[in-house]
């Protein structure tokens, strides 16, 4: 058994793809498998991933037809050998002490799960921004004695996760939109026993300029969203679990459900103001008032203004106004 299965997901990224391998190749912790799952992609990366796997016996290829990342991810994981499980995106890379640390973390904490931070970089490797999280680092935690756990960034790609746990816990990614999103928040009642690492970002998250939000269609993604929260909504809600976390799922659906997606839409819509109404309208359908929950007051000054703005319809063409003012700020 490997220490770690890498799985990733493969679709249209010929460019990058190599970059991305080789990174997972020069691991300096060698027991690993890596597992390319090609999603049906026009380009060569079907041919890519097999040239790889020909020159590396840690590498698998599975090839699918097209049916989404999610479903690549899942059947990935059901091909997973490793002890432990981590999950990159075809464009991204990472650190070469990335599964060192992380596994050593794991096993010597007896994790469950391992979270680190990731690095935005740009096509000239300028960092964006930093993902970090804000829970205790170098601790065992528990989402009982620590319910922020649940909400870390419900990214994939930012932790190492036990494989027999996540069976356990029948962890899989919907077909549907934003499936990371629900299958991590969804998953995050279940940790007993998580670890932070607060290390230097160990994972690189490649900013590419063909974005699904600025090429998609505002529409089909305000609809995706509100039915992703709405499906953690109602998971948290059957399962007997919403009394417990009322507030934090409230939260995840607050701030995942209408923040996020609202400053998305007026960075990439002109005709913004309806979807940013019915992301508001769904907080309304669930009874749900961001400035009454408690991670509202940990926001810092600048997103609360953001988030006061973008929730108060009258004031919704200030808020345009002062969102393209910031725009050409920042381009100047």
């Amino acid at each position: 058994m490997p220490k770690v299965s890498i799985i990733v997901p493969v679709y249209n990224v010929a460019d990058y793809l190599p970059k991305c391998i080789e990174s997972l190749q020069n691991q300096t912790e060698k027991d690993i498998e890596i597992i390319l799952v090609d999603d049906g992609s026009p380009d060569e990366c079907g041919t890519i991933c097999d040239r790889y796997a020909q020159e590396d016996a840690r590498i698998k290829v599975l090839h699918q037809e097209n049916s989404g990342q999610g479903v690549a991810r899942n059947n990935g994981l059901q091909v997973a050998t490793g002890e432990y499980v981590l999950f990159v995106d075809s464009d991204d890379w990472i650190e070469s002490e990335l599964v060192e640390t992380a596994f050593g973390a794991a096993k010597q904490n007896d994790a469950e799960i391992v979270f680190f931070d990731i690095r935005a970089v740009d096509a000239q490797d300028n960092t964006a921004y930093l993902l970090k999280l804000c829970i205790p680092a170098e601790t065992l935690l528990s989402v009982r004695t620590c319910k922020e756990i649940l909400l870390t960034d419900p990214s994939p790609c930012n932790k190492i996760m036990n494989r027999a746990w996540l069976l356990k816990n029948d962890f899989a990614f919907p077909h549907m939109m934003y499936e990371d999103l629900i299958a991590l928040s969804n998953l995050g009642h279940a940790i007993q026993a998580g670890y932070y690492l607060n290390t230097k970002p160990l994972y690189n998250y490649f900013l590419r300029s063909e974005s699904t939000l600025r090429n998609g269609d505002p529409q089909k993604t305000t609809e995706a969203r509100i039915a992703a929260v709405q499906e953690i909504y109602r998971y948290y809600r059957d399962n007997d679990l919403l009394t417990r976390y009322k507030d934090e799922v409230e939260w995840i659906v607050a701030y995942h459900g209408f923040f996020l997606p609202s400053r998305e839409i007026l960075n990439f819509t002109n005709a913004a103001k309806k979807y940013v109404l019915r992301l508001r309208q769904n907080l309304d359908d669930l009874g749900i008032v961001p400035q009454n929950n408690p991670y509202y007051a940990k926001l810092s000054k600048k997103e609360s203004a953001m988030f006061t703005l973008l929730y108060s319809e009258k004031k919704f063409g200030l808020t345009q106004v002062l969102f393209k003012a910031y725009k050409l700020l920042k381009r100047s």
